[in-house]
């Protein structure tokens, strides 16, 4: 039995582990949850929580396993676990010629399979687009020569921390505002708006557009709903 530890998801153990609707193994399949997982780098834990999501739809709906709804459980674990991928980083990573918002039919569809009583944790996207920004050099030298007492990656830390605190008051004050909206946008927004607090100038709204590969615009407007 399998219980994810952040919304208490328990796998029903009379399902068969490792096999799939169409009674072959999850790991000797070419499109199979292990290797869209590999090829995305994710945990052996979010795989591993993918499966049991996958297990509980059949249970529910029934029916195969298409690569739209593998990928959904895959992305929908990686928010549980705080190590989300947005859909489009996804589906480009995998090469993969399918619509966007046919992987968001099957999210909603793997997340009614959840606990109500704990969303998925916007929090984790916070995490995710600091890590991205971690691996741009330009902006780590630019962190570097605005401060010459700490380390670059210690600035992040602090503006991670920062963040996340603004992203829980947009979650108690503001989440009536952003029902329906990206969660990676509203990360944007928050970080930009730690940033400036912190009086980390270099990081600005076109800055983090660029890192999600989205337009200024879209983080401009999410920015006016979370301040």
């Amino acid at each position: 039995m399998l219980v994810c530890p952040s919304c208490g998801f328990v796998a029903d153990e009379g399902l068969s582990p490792g096999i799939d609707i169409n009674r072959a193994p999850f790991t000797r399949r070419p499109g199979s949850v292990d290797n869209i997982a590999n090829r995305l780098n994710l945990p052996e834990e979010v795989t591993a929580l993918a499966k049991e999501l996958l297990r509980a739809y059949d249970s529910t709906y029934g029916g195969g396993h298409t690569t739209s709804l593998i990928i959904a459980a895959l992305i929908t674990a990686s928010r549980i676990y705080g190590v989300p991928i947005p859909i489009r980083e996804a589906l480009t990573r995998l090469s993969l010629d399918i619509s966007p918002s046919r992987v968001t039919f099957y999210i909603g569809k793997v997340e009614e399979l959840l606990p109500r009583k704990q969303g998925i944790p916007w929090e984790g996207y916070v995490n995710y687009l600091i890590a991205k920004m971690s691996r741009d050099q330009e902006l780590m030298n630019r962190l570097e020569r605005m401060s010459n007492r700490f380390d670059a990656s210690l600035l992040l830390e602090r503006l991670r921390i920062r963040a996340i605190r603004e992203m829980k008051r947009v979650k108690n004050n503001r989440r009536s505002f952003l029902i329906g909206r990206n969660p990676v946008y509203i990360a944007a927004a928050v970080i930009y708006m730690a940033s400036r607090k912190l009086g980390m100038r270099c990081i600005s709204q076109g800055l983090l557009a660029e890192l999600l590969g989205a337009n200024r615009s879209t983080i401009s407007k999410v920015l006016g709903l979370v301040r």
